[in-house]
């Protein structure tokens, strides 16, 4: 009799897990080119005065539609299939990354600006659909492994883009650049569209298999992957029934959105750090290229810095720069005044050389070389916090989950943000010690917080719980680029040390409320967010019978599961447990 394997024991799930990947690389990729090609973008447009605060918000509009769309996200993959949705939000993100070439081939603000609300549509929910494919054809410890292994790769995608992204812009021009990356979204459509084809077609054949010889198991034997998402969040549980068939099931309520009234303060204290600790993240990447050419790669040469011939370009015979540091990451000087391309000018500066257009390419050579390499250092160094993210990630939740202390994880971390800030801030160190310092923040706050949410929330809130958090969080990541841009107004267009003084204090914020969420967890709740917790496919292990959060709202129902006899997990019980972090960690 020929053997029928499910989705979890076909070899074709390695394939559906290489473009489930190749799929997020686009999504990745394209959210950070403006990061990556930031000073280009103001040379391109002949660096206005206003240049910063559009930027900034390019970043804004991508984050307003998803302080609505988590409450609606989920709900769209749960009613139309996740490989529909898939495949809708590949395409939302590709308009949206097309319309963003064009706009900038046209030099228009507003064409770009709703470039990045289409693309913002797509970006945060298609890791919800992703998500729900994979968690049908992984089971276990494999789960576990799927996604780590998106996560980390995911994340490579901004890696790959802060690298390749610059080299593109220098070599052909701008526009390509963003042109790239509209071919990176058709790959990822593509990919999504051949998911869906392998998925449907093994449906189809486990259908006809099953109607045909019987094989596929009991539906009270079998277990079943259920994927909880609310755009931008997702919970992972394997659902296996432990309760005796005599004893009745307890009704459960629908949860209602009024339910955010009854989250316990704990919840509200979790958002608002995650907030402010994701605020020092996101929006400085926004800017990090730009402020390391400010700060370390680019910096203004001292006054006495001059050309010989101060009217004439660089590449003029015999024109040498004289009285400048020898160091090469200063900028070279240029003219003062003089005519140039047809124009006259009697206070020449930087703003006036456009390294995009032939002319200055040619008679500021010097200067414009020295730029790229610049640009080139910034956005490889700029890259430490993502690299070490996607490294760290997937191994940091299985820690957290067998040694607890995730509130005080989530207390370190704004620490070391406040350290991390004050160097870049106040010092002329290197950025690379900073930054690796902002990479292990990042990636283990990002491994306690998300999984802390089913801790402190009744379990059938759990997905409205996730929903808020984003929502809120996105309501930060809206905000904060204009404040940035602001401050980096008010401090005649620098970012240190205005900018950087505002994320010291953001940061100093998150650890404050870090303190109080360790008092509140053990004076208040019996340390539910510190102390290590066992998870199992049904439920809530026996030690977190003890939980208030969950004793509270009866959520357990007075039944306390009982551990293994050998106190050894099922494949089932570590995925339950360990695929959480990952999971909310890869969608941000």
């Amino acid at each position: 009799m020929e053997v029928v394997k499910a989705k979890p024991e076909s070899m074709t799930r390695w394939l559906i897990l290489v473009l489930a990947c190749t799929m997020m690389i686009g999504n990745y990729y394209c959210y950070d080119i403006p990061a990556a090609l930031h000073s280009q973008m103001d040379d391109y447009f002949g660096k206005p005065s206003d240049f910063e605060t559009y930027f900034s918000l390019l970043y804004t509009v991508y984050s307003v539609p998803n302080i609505v769309l988590p409450f609606f996200g989920g709900f769209f993959t749960d009613k139309f299939g996740a490989r529909v949705c898939m495949i809708v939000f590949c395409l939302f993100i590709t308009c949206g990354q097309l319309i963003f070439a064009i706009g900038l081939s046209m030099k228009s603000w507003p064409v770009m600006l709703l470039a990045r609300v289409v693309f913002g549509v797509g970006g945060e929910s298609v890791g919800v659909a992703n998500s729900a494919i994979l968690s049908e054809w992984f089971k276990g410890k494999e789960l576990a492994f799927a996604f780590g292994i998106n996560l980390s790769i995911s994340r490579l995608g901004s890696v790959f883009n802060n690298l390749i992204s610059p080299v593109l812009a220098d070599s052909i021009n701008i526009e390509f650049a963003f042109w790239f990356g509209v071919i990176l979204c058709g790959t990822s459509v593509c990919s999504a569209v051949l998911i869906a084809s392998i998925d449907r077609g093994m449906d189809n054949y486990l259908a006809n298999k099953k109607g045909a010889h019987g094989l596929l198991n009991d539906a009270d034997e079998e277990e079943e992957v259920v994927l909880n998402a609310n755009a931008g969040s997702a919970q992972k549980s394997l659902n296996q029934s432990l309760i005796d068939e005599d004893e009745p099931a307890e009704p459960k309520d629908e949860p209602k959105f009024s339910d955010v009234f009854k989250f316990k303060h704990v919840f509200w204290i979790v958002t608002i750090i995650c907030v402010i600790v994701y605020g020092c993240v996101l929006p400085f990447n926004n800017i990090a290229s730009a402020l390391l050419l400010e700060r370390d790669y680019f910096m203004t040469p001292p006054d006495e810095c001059h050309l010989l011939i101060p009217d004439q370009c660089q590449t003029y015979p015999g024109n040498s720069a004289q009285d400048c540091p020898s160091d090469k990451w200063y900028q070279p000087p240029i003219p003062l005044y003089g005519t140039f391309d047809g124009d006259t000018y009697t206070d020449f500066s930087t703003s006036d050389i456009d390294c995009t257009d032939d002319y200055w390419k040619d008679c500021m050579k010097i200067y414009c070389d020295r730029q790229t390499d610049a640009q080139m250092q910034a956005s490889t160094i700029m890259s430490i916090p993502y690299i070490i993210s996607a490294c760290l990630s997937p191994l940091l939740g299985g820690v957290v989950d067998r040694f607890g202390f995730r509130a005080v994880i989530a207390t370190i971390a704004p620490a070391m943000l406040v350290m991390v800030h004050s160097l870049l801030g106040y010092t002329d160190v290197s950025p690379v010690g900073p930054l690796v310092g902002q990479g292990l923040a990042y990636a283990g706050f990002a491994a306690v917080i998300w999984p802390s949410v089913p801790l402190i929330v009744p379990a059938e809130m759990v997905g409205l719980a996730y929903g808020v958090a984003f929502s809120i969080q996105n309501a930060g990541l809206a905000s904060f680029p204009l404040i940035i841009a602001s401050i980096y107004s008010d401090y005649g267009d620098k970012y240190i040390p205005g900018v950087e003084t505002f994320f010291v204090l953001v940061a100093a914020a998150g650890v404050l409320g870090g303190l109080y969420l360790n008092y509140y967890d053990y004076f208040k709740i019996d340390s539910v967010l510190n102390r290590v917790h066992v998870y199992y496919a049904d439920g809530f292990g026996e030690e977190d019978a003890t939980n208030p959060i969950h004793n509270d709202e009866k959520t357990i129902g007075g039944k306390v599961r009982k551990f293994p006899s050998d106190g050894s997990d099922s494949d089932e019980d570590v995925a339950a447990r360990t695929t959480s972090s990952e999971l909310f960690a890869s969608l941000h």
